[in-house]
């Protein structure tokens, strides 16, 4: 498997990229994980477990012996399993305390059975739940990584909640997994598609990306979106399209992730386009830098969301390419004294 060299943050893929490989006739997980390794795109190999695993989150003996012969003839490295913390469960009413612990416990077992040596949860997964686990985390040598995904930076009152956590117990076992959502620098292409697809008039698509690149929080820009777009003729379903470009694209400064750190313990490398060797969304040089900076050695997962909203590029083409610039743009860096 192609790598990056020895000291700097590994490459991979995650399932989760291959949405639309796996609606096709015969792309069953054997075959995609086959796939992943055929196009060496791994060594590291992320699956998001209710999109991958049937009768997740408690798999059968069967099923994980199937599940982990798979990944070993593969000849790649399990290196993250996407988990849920499904506050909404039940209709009428949320989880309980107890029983947000025990649905993310019986899936930190699960990822433990299956090989995985990381889990991702979601920002709804309270710090005091999170602490909760962490003797579960140390017992199985899982650990356990909160994924900050946009809107949501450094400064959200629930991030910030969760990093005095980290600091506070100081262990390897609990942290964070950026994702490059949170940070971006333009509007993707593929997001055009999807407006005009629906119907969406180029001027509405302009206004919102004006408004998305001007100073502010997400939350305080709604109101003006909103206004401004129904005066221009929007209708309520495309407003609420529009709106989707606000919560799915951050615009945090891609430098911060440095105070991420020492809490991270896997890198989602979301991306939606890789054009003659260059992100335009996402400015993966910055990111490179504060990776290696931080001597960050684990896991980035390529994460193509693309396909959310457009289905003109080759999901395998585009992994392919992003990889070649992370390799280029890591061991680019300047190296860090140890």
């Amino acid at each position: 498997m192609t790598d990056t060299a020895p000291g700097l943050p590994r490459l991979g893929t995650t399932l989760f990229s291959l949405t639309l490989e796996q609606r096709k006739p015969g792309r069953d997980l054997a075959y995609l994980v086959k796939e992943v390794a055929a196009r060496d795109l791994g060594p590291g190999l992320e699956m998001v477990a209710f999109q991958s695993l049937r009768g997740w989150p408690r798999p059968t003996a069967e099923q994980v012996r199937e599940v982990r012969e798979v990944i070993e003839s593969s000849g790649l490295t399990p290196s993250c399993l996407a988990i849920n913390n499904d506050l909404g469960l039940y209709p009428g009413r949320l989880l309980t305390d107890d029983e947000s612990y025990e649905y993310v416990a019986v899936q930190v077992r699960g990822a433990a059975a299956l090989g995985f040596p990381v889990t991702r949860v979601g920002v709804e997964t309270s710090p005091g739940t999170l602490e909760r686990l962490l003797p579960l985390a140390e017992e199985l040598g899982v650990k356990i990584g909160v994924e900050i995904h946009a809107p949501l930076t450094i400064d959200a009152p629930p991030v910030a909640a969760l990093k005095e956590t980290f600091t506070r117990l100081d262990t390897p076992w609990l942290g964070f997994i950026p994702d490059m959502s949170a940070s971006m620098r333009a509007v993707p292409e593929a997001v055009h598609d999807a407006h005009r697809a629906a119907g969406i008039a180029p001027e509405l698509t302009a206004l919102t990306e004006e408004l998305w690149a001007s100073p502010g929080l997400t939350a305080e820009k709604f109101p003006e979106l909103e206004a401004r777009a129904a005066e221009a003729g929007a209708t309520p379903p495309q407003i609420g399209n529009l709106k989707m470009l606000f919560t799915m694209h951050g615009r945090m400064d891609p430098e911060r992730w440095a105070e991420f750190f020492p809490h991270v313990v896997h890198v989602h490398g979301k991306f939606y386009g890789i054009v003659d060797g260059e992100d335009p969304s996402i400015d993966w040089p910055a990111v490179a830098r504060v990776l290696v900076e931080q001597r960050y050695e684990g896991f980035i997962s390529s994460e193509y969301e693309a396909h959310a909203y457009s289905d003109r590029w080759n999901v395998f083409d585009q992994i392919r390419a992003q990889h070649d610039m992370l390799k280029r743009l890591l061991e680019s860096q300047p190296a860090v004294v140890r």
